[in-house]
């Protein structure tokens, strides 16, 4: 299927669905009612997939990696053959964005770079050209205008259905108690470098020298923390930890353990949990809070309203599709996608 989807977006530019048919039909690798799609087309985008992905660390042109471009050269595809769809249906509604629309949108997009000199570097670093950006300011804006007019009489969501939402996600609109701790792990058999390797014996025995040194000495819990934990995330600032209970991103035994103190109170033994033992110190204990409906009516009205808006475009460019003539040359020969 080759569904709309928002994302696509970014990658516009890459379109060139008025350039013109190739005479050499091996070089077609697609076509969506007559317009051809072009393997240079399709090249231009996947390689400025495959360059995204390398600043991320990961090389699609690698020999093990054959399998994932493989995959990423379908989805562009399949995103080129959308795009068109949208492009030929704006066309025969008279939606295509003007020259001047474009024009006033490339100028204010130079505008915010502050030169042309920046523009142009910043053109280069992303290995677009002008005309790029111009081809991807033309799709969004007449992408904008027919979601527009298909979703012009889509309904606001009533009371009775924001009341619903409001209920049904009470979690999203307010936070959770919080457990403001300080602590220090001492860990079991460390993989982490600089970190001491030890039994859980000999771990548990240097939690308990650690409990000494605050309890029968005095010393600041904090700056033993920074001289003798293993949590390098958190041994520079003295040990200090949020627990947000009951979300489940804490080792159940410490989360239980910080629970059980009052604010200034250290954990009478170690905690055993699954990274080593810890010594545990309530700092504060910050409640939970909860957003009323009438501070997050808006919200949700205009939520609602836009996954409504998308529901119906995304129907809309589905019967759109079931109409076309498309040609998938890089489609599995028993999918559907090679249509019609």
């Amino acid at each position: 299927m080759y569904k709309l989807r928002l994302g696509l977006v970014i990658f516009a530019s890459l379109v060139l669905f008025l350039a013109g048919c190739a005479n050499n039909k091996v070089n077609v690798v697609a076509s969506v009612n007559g317009t051809e799609i072009t393997r240079q087309e399709l090249d231009k985008r996947v390689n400025l997939t495959i360059e995204g992905y390398k600043q991320q660390g990961l090389d699609l042109t690698s020999k093990e990696n054959k399998a994932l471009k493989d995959q990423v050269e379908k989805g562009v595809l399949d995103e080129l053959i959308a795009m068109t769809l949208l492009m030929q249906e704006a066309e025969k509604q008279n939606l295509t964005a003007s020259k001047e629309e474009v024009d006033k949108n490339l100028a204010e997009i130079k505008e915010s770079f502050g030169s042309e000199e920046e523009f142009k570097k910043a053109l280069q670093e992303a290995k677009w050209t002008e005309e790029d950006v111009r081809e991807d300011i033309e799709f969004r804006l007449t992408y904008q205008n027919l979601f527009n007019k298909v979703t012009a009489d889509v309904a606001k969501p009533n009371e009775a259905e924001i009341n619903e939402y409001y209920e049904q996600h009470k979690d999203m609109f307010g936070t959770r108690e919080k457990l403001e701790v300080k602590h220090m792990l001492f860990a079991v058999d460390g993989s982490v470098p600089d970190i001491p390797k030890r039994t859980d014996e000999e771990a548990l025995q240097a939690a308990k020298l650690a409990l000494a040194e605050v309890t029968q000495k005095g010393r600041d819990f904090a700056a033993v923390a920074r001289e003798k934990s293993d949590d390098l995330g958190t041994r520079e600032n003295g040990g200090a930890y949020t627990i947000e209970k009951g979300a489940g991103t804490t080792d159940p035994a410490f989360e239980e353990a910080a629970a059980a103190l009052k604010p200034g109170e250290i954990t009478k033994e170690p905690v055993k949990s699954q990274y080593g033992y810890h010594l545990i110190k309530l700092e504060d204990i910050k409640p939970a809070t909860q957003r009323s409906l009438d501070e997050v009516k808006e919200s949700i009205a205009s939520q609602l309203e836009s996954e409504n808006q998308q529901v119906k475009f995304s129907q809309f460019m589905d019967d759109i599709e079931k109409e076309a003539k498309i040609d998938n040359k890089l489609a599995p020969e028993t999918g559907d996608s090679a249509k019609k």
